[in-house]
């Protein structure tokens, strides 16, 4: 009777290993990102975005392919197209805000560590001379600034008491080197690429020299509704960088933050500091370590 009920548990506990052995493995998840096409002149930008992108792929250790959409989309059609969830697009990167936060799945941790936020001036450089005599905040509401329809900037600039005249991206510039605002506030990692690029379209624009604004902002990854593990996987890895040291490795190194930090200044800058009304609380609550001081 022992022999009989070993010899069936050892039965039983074969035919377990062999079930075991017969049900295949789960495939490694492979992701399909998709983001808008971007505009020939602002691939610099997108630099660093990706390379953050990768390095948290990487650590996350998920396998993916990337591809643009076959349509260039501003801010409010991209976020539009992930809430949707309708698979034209799945990942962009854009301005913290709570609205923007509804309907898609968000990453909470700045790409740039909030130099979107360190806002240096573009100016027409005849005009340097006028902005030597700020010394208050107030004096700013002089002048007439100029940002991009449907950014958030613009409406934690007027916030703060600014004069804030809008229009497209490219016009942008135009009117600043027409003359028709006095300075177009940008990204401490925006400014200077820009410029360099624009220097035949307007060569008479520069990055003002001693003025800076600054307030909680940056760019950070949206998801589409849907795609959860995408989301997560991206945090999940930022989280490693961050805790590894990649992340900071990455910062301290890549060309697009480094130049920028370099030619901006930003110790030597005479700063203003705005509030932003418009994070979410979640968006509060970023810890500390993950922002420039």
């Amino acid at each position: 009777m022992h022999r009989r009920r070993f010899v069936l548990a050892a039965l039983s506990a074969a035919g377990i290993a062999l079930r075991a052995r017969a049900v295949p493995a789960a495939p490694p998840v492979h992701f399909e990102i998709v983001y808008p096409r971007i505009r020939p002149a602002r691939d610099v930008h997108a630099a660093f975005a990706l390379a953050v992108l990768d390095l948290a792929m990487t650590m996350a250790n998920a396998s993916y392919t990337l591809r643009t959409a076959d349509i260039e989309m501003e801010r409010g059609r991209a976020l539009a197209e992930l809430a949707a969830g309708n698979n034209m697009i799945n990942l962009h990167w854009t301005s913290m805000e709570a609205h923007a936060e509804r309907g898609r799945n968000v990453v909470r941790i700045p790409i740039h560590r909030g130099l979107i936020g360190h806002r240096v001036f573009i100016i027409r450089k005849d005009r340097q001379a006028d902005f030597d005599l700020v010394e208050r905040f107030s004096d700013l509401k002089a002048f007439m600034c100029g940002q991009g329809l449907g950014w958030i900037d613009t409406e934690i600039l007027k916030a703060a008491g600014l004069k804030v005249q809008t229009s497209t991206y490219d016009t942008m510039f135009e009117m600043t080197q027409g003359g028709r605002v006095d300075y177009f506030p940008r990204g401490v990692v925006e400014a200077f690429t820009e410029l360099d690029g624009r220097r035949q379209q307007e060569p008479d624009l520069v990055v003002e020299n001693r003025l800076l604004l600054k307030y909680r902002s940056d760019f950070i990854f949206y998801v589409a509704k849907g795609h959860e593990a995408l989301a997560q996987a991206i945090e999940s890895g930022l989280v490693a960088a961050y805790r590894n040291g990649a992340y900071m490795r990455l910062f301290n190194s890549h060309h697009y933050i480094q130049d920028a930090l370099t030619r901006a200044q930003l110790a030597s800058r005479l700063t203003f500091t705005l509030d932003n009304s418009f994070l979410s609380e979640a968006d509060h609550r970023i810890p500390d370590r993950y922002w420039m001081s």
